[in-house]
């Protein structure tokens, strides 16, 4: 009953098991959580965590408190979504359509920050960051950098999956404004550097199949999507 209620705020939603075996829960209406990063390689487990948090969220958590804008570069990671009643347009993959939807979330966010508007909360889910920057260049990366730097304020979470986290790929738009950090298998220290923003993590370590690092606030959670 505490995890329902829990789950019916808007923006909450559920990330797995941490090591004690207590559902890990994110609140991304939280001022200290806003918009998250989900870095993995192939087999890490990272687009059916992103597929979980959307599942969690769309559960007990109605249109008039939530709405989702996703985008799916490969269109198939976010599929199974594209008949919610929650989406403020069907699932975007191509190019073009993609810089014209967030365009129109960028002057609604903006016309949300000057009205004092915050509800329907709107979560922006990026299934592939890096290819959605490097196809979209650098209108993409601008649009993308603007909603996590002012949609704070504004309701507006971004949710970006990357299985490339280099500092080529989506370091300038990492730096931007992304105070959660979820990293599962990497290839290298470095991804695993870039992904958390900080260093010694060992993400490079971890087992793959949803084996995670929340890194959030100075505080890392290794948990089991």
């Amino acid at each position: 009953a505490g995890l329902q209620r829990a789950l019916s705020v808007a923006g909450t939603a559920i990330l797995g098991l941490d090591q004690q075996g207590v559902p890990l829960l994110l609140r991304l209406s939280s001022p200290d959580v806003a918009h998250v990063l989900i870095a993995g390689t192939t087999g890490s487990g990272k687009t059916e965590l992103a597929r979980t948090l959307l599942a969690s969220l769309v559960l007990l958590q109605r249109p008039h408190d939530l709405s989702l804008a996703l985008f799916d570069p490969k269109h198939r990671g976010l599929a199974p979504f594209a008949q919610l009643p929650h989406l403020l347009f069907p699932i975007v993959g191509e190019t073009e359509p993609m810089v014209e939807r967030l365009q129109h979330l960028v002057s609604e966010m903006e016309r949300r920050d000057r009205e004092g508007i915050e509800r329907p909360r709107i979560v922006v889910v990026v299934d592939e960051l890096a290819d959605a920057v490097q196809t979209g260049g650098e209108a993409m990366a601008g649009l993308l950098t603007r909603l996590v730097q002012r949609g704070r304020s504004a309701g507006v979470s971004v949710v970006a999956c990357t299985q490339k986290p280099t500092a080529r790929a989506v370091g300038s738009l990492l730096k931007a404004n992304f105070p959660v950090r979820i990293v599962g298998k990497v290839a290298s220290a470095e991804d695993a550097r870039v992904a958390a923003g900080v260093g010694g993590t060992g993400a490079e370590k971890l087992q793959g199949r949803g084996d995670f690092l929340l890194i959030a606030g100075g505080e890392q959670i290794r948990f089991q999507a």
